[in-house]
C-alpha cells in the first residue's frame, strides 16, 4: 500500500469498466473518485486537488479531449492519461500535443494502466521537484537594483532566457556576470545542469580535455574514460567565463562544437552528439583582440548572437543601499551575526567610492565590517579613507601602488593566492596575470 495516496479521477460511460479501473487503484492504495458523466467530472476537478485523470476520448456529453483541455488549463502539471476503442496515429498525436502523459487503447489490461500511471506519476513528481529546485535558485540567483541600467538587464533576461541562443556577456570584474548567466539558465526551460568553467584557471592542454573528454589511454595517465563539459551540460547550459583567454588553436575545435552540437573526446574517433546552450562572458574588449589576431573573428560572432553589458557599480550608484541591504541580510544569515545596520553618513560615504572591484568588492567590505565592527550600528569611521583615483596625486605610480597591494596580500595569506585574491577584491585568475604583468611570479611567499 501508498503512504500517501494520490488522488485519481476516472471518467468512462462503460460502466463494467470504470468499476474494474477503479478497484485495481484502490487495490494499489490510490484514492479514486469515478464518474460515468464527464460534465459532472470536469465540475468535481474543479473542486477537488486530484493528481491524475483517467479519462475516455469518445462519450456522448463531452470528449475526452475536451476533458484533457480542461484540466490541464485549471492544472498543467495534473497527468492526463486517455483511454480509446477508436485509436488512430491522428488522434494519438493530438492527445500528446494537448498534453496527455499516456494515450492507451482498448483493451488494455489493468497492470499496463497501473504501470503507466506509476510512471507517469513518478514524472509529474520529477518535473514538480525541478520546477521548485528553479523557484529556489531564482532567489538565490536574484539580480539586486532598480537603476535603468539593472532594469534593462531585466528586460532582456526575460527576453532571452527563453530561447537557446548564445548570449555573450560583457562587464568589468565583480559586476556579477556569471549571475546573469546563472538567471539565464534558471529562467528557461532546459532541463540540464547549469555547468560553469573559468577558461582562465586551465592551461591550454587541459582544457579541452575539460570541455571534450577523453578515452581511457588517451594519454598517459587517462586511466579512464572522462566525461568532458559540453557532455555533463547536455540538454543544460555551458557557462564559458572568461572566454576571452582561450587558447588560439583551440577556439576552431569550439567554433566547430557549437555550431553542429558534435565534438569528439581525445583518444575516440566516434563523434558524441549534445544539446546544449552557450553563455560566454568576458572582462576585456573582445573586438580588440580579433583585430590584433588574438581572437577568431567567426568564433566571436557565433559567441555574440545577444550580448548583455552588466555596467560597473560606478555607473549605477543608486543601487547601492539596495545591495546593502542585500548583502547585509545574507552575510548575517551566512556567519549567523546578528544584523548589523548602516548610518548615513556611512551609506554616504559608500558612495564616495570609485568601486574598481565593482559589486565584489562592496559585499567583501560590508562582510568585513560586519566580522570586524563589534556595535550594531555602522558608522562611516568603519569604512576605510576613499581612494579614487581621481584623488590620487600625480606623484604616486599605479603600478607601485598595486605591487605593493599584491605583496601585502599574499603576506597576509601566506602565499595562498585565492585567499589573497579575496582579500584584493578580484578573481584568482586576475590575480595570476598581475603577478606575470607585475613580474612577481617568482616571489618568495611560502604557502
Amino acid at each position: 500500500m501508498k503512504d500517501v495516496k494520490e488522488r485519481i479521477l476516472v471518467i468512462d460511460d462503460e460502466r463494467n469498466l470504470l468499476e474494474v479501473i477503479k478497484l485495481g487503484l484502490l487495490e494499489e492504495g490510490y484514492s479514486v473518485d469515478v464518474f460515468c458523466n464527464p460534465i459532472g467530472a470536469i465540475e468535481k476537478f474543479g473542486e477537488g486537488n486530484y493528481d491524475a485523470v483517467i479519462t475516455d476520448i469518445k462519450m456522448p456529453e463531452a470528449s475526452g479531449m475536451e476533458v484533457l483541455k480542461y484540466c490541464k488549463e485549471k492544472d498543467p502539471g495534473v497527468v492526463v492519461i486517455l483511454i480509446t476503442a477508436y485509436s488512430s496515429v491522428e488522434s494519438a498525436i493530438e492527445a500528446i500535443r494537448g498534453g496527455a502523459s499516456e494515450y492507451i487503447t482498448k483493451p488494455f489490461r489493468m497492470a499496463e494502466l497501473l504501470l503507466r500511471l506509476r510512471k507517469a506519476l513518478k514524472k509529474a513528481r520529477i518535473e514538480e521537484m525541478n520546477v521548485n529546485l528553479r523557484r529556489e535558485k531564482l532567489k538565490e540567483f536574484e539580480l539586486i537594483g532598480k537603476s535603468e541600467k539593472i532594469e534593462d538587464i531585466k528586460r532582456k533576461i526575460e527576453k532571452v532566457a527563453v530561447t537557446d541562443s548564445p548570449v555573450l556577456i560583457t562587464g568589468e570584474s565583480g559586476t556579477g556576470k556569471e549571475l546573469v548567466a546563472n538567471l539565464l539558465h534558471y529562467n528557461s526551460s532546459r532541463v540540464g545542469k547549469f555547468v560553469p568553467i573559468n577558461c582562465a584557471a586551465f592551461p591550454s592542454e587541459l582544457l579541452e580535455s575539460e570541455l571534450f573528454g577523453y578515452k581511457k589511454g588517451a594519454f598517459t595517465g587517462a586511466d579512464k574514460d572522462k566525461k568532458g563539459l559540453f557532455k555533463v551540460a547536455n540538454r543544460g547550459t555551458l557557462f564559458l567565463d572568461e572566454i576571452s583567454t582561450l587558447p588560439l588553436g583551440l577556439q576552431p575545435k569550439l567554433l566547430r562544437a557549437i555550431q553542429t552540437m558534435e565534438f569528439t573526446p581525445l583518444g575516440d574517433t566516434k563523434p558524441e552528439h549534445v544539446d546544449v546552450r552557450i553563455i560566454s562572458a568576458t572582462n576585456r574588449n573582445i573586438e580588440e583582440l580579433v583585430e590584433k589576431g588574438e581572437f577568431r573573428d567567426d568564433l566571436y560572432y557565433r559567441l555574440n548572437v545577444i550580448p548583455i553589458c552588466v555596467s560597473p557599480l560606478r555607473e549605477r550608484k543608486e543601487d547601492i543601499p539596495l545591495l546593502v541591504e542585500h548583502f547585509i541580510e545574507r552575510i548575517s544569515k551566512r556567519l549567523n551575526m546578528k544584523r548589523k545596520e548602516l548610518s548615513d553618513e556611512a551609506m554616504k560615504t559608500l558612495f564616495e567610492y570609485d568601486w574598481k572591484g565593482n559589486v565584489r568588492e562592496l559585499e567583501n567590505l560590508l562582510e568585513r565590517v560586519i566580522v570586524l565592527e563589534d556595535c550594531d550600528i555602522i558608522d562611516k569611521d568603519s569604512f576605510p579613507k576613499n581612494t579614487n583615483r581621481k584623488e590620487l596625486s600625480g606623484s604616486l605610480n599605479l603600478e607601485f601602488l598595486e605591487r605593493q597591494a599584491v605583496i601585502k596580500a599574499l603576506k597576509i595569506s601566506r602565499g595562498k593566492k585565492k585567499e589573497a585574491a579575496d582579500l584584493l577584491g578580484v578573481h584568482p585568475s586576475t590575480l595570476y596575470r598581475k603577478l606575470k604583468s607585475l613580474d612577481l611570479g617568482s616571489l618568495d611567499i611560502k604557502e
